[in-house]
């Protein structure tokens, strides 16, 4: 009997050291390639006409320039209202595009930015007034 405790304890002792080397392997979030930020015009956005401009940065700050900027908006409540088009390069890592924004609520704005060895989408979540 004294023997059957002791494998059960050597059992149980080998399992939950098993089961803490066997956990998934932490891996560390790739630093995205590019910094997209939105500011607009009118600041907060409202309905009609806005003006959106993206700074696009690269890891080190530096600005990008010469990319395409694609700019997708979605309103997120009614599935079939969007916008797209290419905004224009302002220099100076900056890209602007006007929106005629004609609902007010939540909108997903989408910026895809594509230049020589590089392919960036990143979301952006807008509230229009």
């Amino acid at each position: 009997m004294r023997s059957m405790l002791l494998a059960l304890g050597l059992l149980f002792g080998l399992s939950l050291g098993l089961a803490a080397c066997g956990g998934a392997a932490q891996s560390t979030p790739t630093p995205a390639p590019v910094q997209v930020t939105l500011t607009t015009n009118p600041n907060p956005p409202a309905t009609g006409s806005v003006e959106m401009v993206f700074t696009v940065l690269d890891p080190q700050g530096q600005p990008v320039e010469n990319a395409n900027v694609n700019v997708i908006a979605s309103h997120t409540e009614m599935g079939d209202m969007n916008m797209q088009g290419p905004a224009t390069h302002q220099g100076s890592g900056r890209y602007a595009i006007t929106a005629n924004y004609t609902m007010s609520g939540k909108w997903l704005v989408t910026v895809e930015v594509k230049a020589e060895d590089l392919d960036y989408r990143q979301d952006i979540d807008l509230q229009v007034k």
